[in-house]
């Protein structure tokens, strides 16, 4: 599936100016409409002046009004509406946040079923493998071929990315109802193909850090990261492990397996999982 939008800068129907380009312009209108009733107003540019000070509240409504109407319409954007606006997006398309069900997973679903809306593509099969059990699905993965043959792959968010047979069945039974299933296609729900890959790596320290918690962030550090990136047919690169566990306090990482500059390819039914990880404490270093 797609991955979220890269960094880039927040969308806006309408620039955010600076402050002082306001202040400005309050003032400038300020002086103009004075001037106009021939008073010559020369002290506008001190912040004790009474009028000054009006003239720096309204710039700072002036700001305000232009951030609150791009928050208005970011929230109408499915990469980028948050919290009660994203499950009220999601409403619109008949989808209901689950029991436990993380925003950010609500939103890969609400993405699967807006592609999804042609019928019986890969998009359409996906969007209702996802929705067929919110808090169990993690990734879906759709192969065809030329005689009606669909193979779904399944990656789970427990057991480590392994489906249970019981998963298999609710996405199969998901999949195979009326209105669903096209008409010539045969679908098989399957496991994804899990590759384990194992993480040790060495591990300098600066001087300050404290070796248990620095050593335990990090860790826990590549776990998080991982988890969060981790789809079918993402590929695991040692660049990856390497700057996850580069977290505060840590000098150096020598990664020792898998092998540096090495990258973890998987196909589009594959997923990795972390299996051990290993950190050797080497010492200190500035």
């Amino acid at each position: 599936m797609d991955a979220p939008l890269p960094n880039i800068p927040l969308p806006v129907i309408e620039r955010e100016p600076e402050f002082e380009t306001l202040f400005n312009s309050r003032l400038a209108q300020l002086r103009g409409l004075l001037a106009d009733v021939g008073f010559d107003w020369d002290t506008y540019m001190l912040r004790s002046d009474p009028l000054n000070r009006f003239c720096r509240h309204a710039a700072y409504g002036d700001l305000l009004m232009v951030s609150a109407m791009n928050d208005t319409f970011r929230a109408t954007l499915t990469d980028f509406a948050q919290g009660a606006d994203l499950i009220a997006l999601a409403s619109d398309w008949n989808l209901t946040r689950a029991d436990g069900e993380a925003l950010e997973d609500l939103r890969r679903r609400l993405r699967e079923t807006k592609k999804g809306q042609g019928g019986f593509t890969d998009n359409w099969y996906k969007r209702y493998a996802f929705a067929s059990d919110p808090l169990r699905v993690d990734d879906v993965g759709v192969a065809g071929d030329a005689k009606g043959g669909v193979i779904v792959s399944i990656l789970s968010k427990d057991n480590g990315g392994v489906a249970s047979d019981d998963l298999l069945a609710t996405v199969s039974a998901a999949l195979n109802q009326p209105g669903v299933r096209g008409d010539n296609d045969h679908i098989t729900v399957v496991r994804a193909v899990i590759r384990t890959v194992n993480v040790e790596a060495d591990i300098w320290l600066l001087p300050e850090a404290t070796m248990d918690t620095t050593m335990g962030a990090s860790q826990a550090a590549l776990v998080a990261e991982f988890a969060a990136e981790r789809r079918l047919g993402w590929d695991f690169t040692s660049d990856f492990a390497i700057a996850a566990l580069r977290t505060i306090g840590v000098k150096r990482v020598s990664l020792v397996s898998p092998a540096p500059n090495s990258v973890v390819v998987t196909a589009s039914n594959e997923a990795v999982a972390l299996g051990t990880i290993k950190l050797n404490f080497m010492g200190r270093a500035y």
